[in-house]
């Protein structure tokens, strides 16, 4: 298999579930969505539960984060906003220092426009919806 091939394939299920959230109804609840977006592109890193023991997390430079204490550390409350901002990654964060994750708002857009050839009325709502969904997804991985 292409190496382009195996790189869409993993997406195209998450892609098309996507597809529904923008301009038709969601055929399952956002958080299945967000479940769907963690296993194809967040558990490499981040582990199955969110302890940042992912496979790939040994390759990386800094340690990953363990996405089930964001509420603990944010004062027993979900730091959503921050949570939105960060997996966009478009926001400069001060204070955030180096980036190893990928800046998933500009890979959203992409995804919006690439495939689904402009058939995605808004990539930014596409963008935001997928955003929102996988946060939603991350507070129920909270402890």
């Amino acid at each position: 298999m292409s190496s382009l091939l195996l790189r869409v394939l993993p997406r195209f299920g998450v892609l098309a579930a996507f597809g529904l959230a923008v301009g038709m109804p969601l055929a399952q609840p956002r958080s299945d969505l967000g479940r769907i977006e963690y296993e194809a592109n967040c558990q490499s890193c981040h582990g199955v539960g969110g302890r940042g023991d992912g496979p790939y997390s040994v390759n990386l430079k800094l340690p990953v984060p363990d996405l089930t204490l964001l509420a603990q550390r944010g004062g027993g409350m979900f730091p959503t906003d921050r949570v939105q901002r960060l997996i966009d990654g478009r926001d400069d964060l001060k204070g955030h220092g180096g980036r190893q994750m990928p800046i998933w708002g500009l890979r959203y857009g992409k995804d919006a426009v690439e495939y689904f050839r402009g058939d995605v009325a808004d990539p930014e709502t596409f963008t935001r919806q997928r955003v929102q969904a996988l946060t939603e997804y991350l507070r129920t991985l909270q402890r």
